[in-house]
């Protein structure tokens, strides 16, 4: 096969089994830790749960920049997903042993512990995962294509998340047994890590380089966009950390809340398949702004969910995180791979994940346990929703007037 198809079929093929392991585990995780983690009276231990949506995005801080950095020095960004891959399948195997007989009598304190110190070193390979998979695609792409087709490669992504949530509803719903959740994730990140293996290097290997610093920091535009990134971050995860709690009270079944999980990507299917002419007559602000107001009424129409609403008005609600997340994404990738030094993709990622992955997931985390504690995960969702829709005016003013205009680097 012509090495360049085999480079993107490779590319697709990581997106799709990403999201096959971020799908079986993460909109789940949240119900892991309210069955497991809870207080000799049965009922979740919100604070002890808390505290981990707290302290674990902020391994981000520890992880991303150093990886995006040695990424970008060393041009090794498949072996270092290979090696991140394999980390993160043997940490979630051992959370997910902490829901079973071995930690039956180990009271909320000693399950509290283990689950805390295992998920660290699991958040440290998960973590900089999305953005290495990220960079290598756009190194792809501005090498051999236009970056605006980015879409269509993140596209194997959703079809990835629809399967696997589907999936582990379905599981869940039959077996009943939450470990399940860790268990299904570190297969697939065993599956990702051997076809990560399998591929080629997005830029051939080189002599280590020096990271041109001064491009990040002369670029205040780059600089004002993480103020943005880290607001969205607060409401978004804050909402995502929490969506499968609540969800846990307003749907019968976990079959309910993996349809829910897997049909709200329906239309972000088309929003991907098209990016390249969506960016082209659009924008990347115009992008950002649109997802912030579909993935803000999705959450205002969240908050009014019960167990009586009809099945059909949630699933009809759900699709709005579509669009919302597809436009969001498109736009904030696009505008961060051009305003990157050709030499720095990698670690611009991975800065940004920082920045929304790992500060605003750490706020967000315990800021939506506190609210939950207060006043319950249905005003969570309301307050969040509202707080997405107050930042489409913190786009028009940063970024508004530039549209898709910004560095059109190419790889050097």
């Amino acid at each position: 096969m012509d090495p360049i198809n085999k480079q993107s079929l490779y590319l697709k093929a990581l997106f799709f089994l990403f999201f096959v392991a971020l799908g079986s585990g993460s909109p789940y995780f949240g119900i892991f830790y309210k069955h497991v983690i809870v207080n000799s009276d049965g009922t979740p231990a919100i604070g002890a749960i808390g505290l981990i949506f707290f302290f674990m995005p902020l391994v981000g801080l520890i992880a991303n920049v150093p990886v995006g950095i040695l990424a970008d020095t060393f041009r090794s960004g498949k072996r270092l997903i290979t090696c991140l891959c394999f980390g993160a399948a043997f940490f979630a195997f051992l959370v997910g042993l902490t829901g079973g007989d071995i930690a039956r009598a180990w009271g909320v304190g000693g399950k509290f512990i283990a689950i805390f110190i295992l998920l660290f070193f699991m958040n440290c390979c998960l973590m900089p995962l999305s953005s290495m998979i990220d960079a290598e695609a756009l190194l792809f792409l501005n090498r051999h294509s236009r970056r605006e087709r980015y879409g269509t490669y993140r596209l194997w992504g959703t079809y990835g998340w629809s399967v696997a949530t589907v999936l582990m509803g379905t599981l869940l719903f039959y077996f009943g047994i939450d470990s399940l959740i860790f268990y299904g994730a570190a297969m697939a990140f065993v599956v990702l890590g051997l076809v990560s293996w399998s591929g080629i290097e997005a830029r051939p290997a080189a002599v280590p380089i020096h990271i041109p610093w001064n491009h990040l920091k002369m670029d205040k535009f780059f600089q004002g966009f993480l103020i943005f990134i880290f607001l969205n971050g607060v409401f978004s995860n804050a909402a995502s950390s929490y969506t499968g709690y609540f969800f846990d009270d307003v749907m019968k079944t976990p079959l309910e809340i993996g349809l829910i999980f897997g049909a709200w990507t329906l239309f972000e299917i088309p929003v991907m398949m098209f990016s390249r002419v969506l960016i082209d007559r659009l924008g990347n602000a115009r992008l950002i702004a649109l997802g912030l107001l579909f993935n803000g009424l999705r959450l205002i129409l969240f908050s009014f969910f019960t167990l009586e609403t009809p099945f059909i008005w949630k699933i009809a609600a759900s699709l709005l995180q579509g669009p919302g997340f597809g436009f969001t994404h498109i736009g904030i990738v696009d505008f961060a791979d051009r305003q990157a030094h050709p030499d720095m993709r990698a670690t611009y990622m991975n800065i940004m994940n920082v920045a929304r992955m790992s500060l605003a997931a750490a706020l967000g985390g315990i800021m939506g346990s506190w609210i939950i504690a207060h006043w319950g995960s249905a005003f969570l969702m309301q307050l969040c929703g509202l707080g997405l829709i107050a930042l489409i005016f913190f786009v028009a003013f940063l970024i508004g007037r530039h549209g898709r205009q910004g560095n059109r680097n190419e790889i050097s």
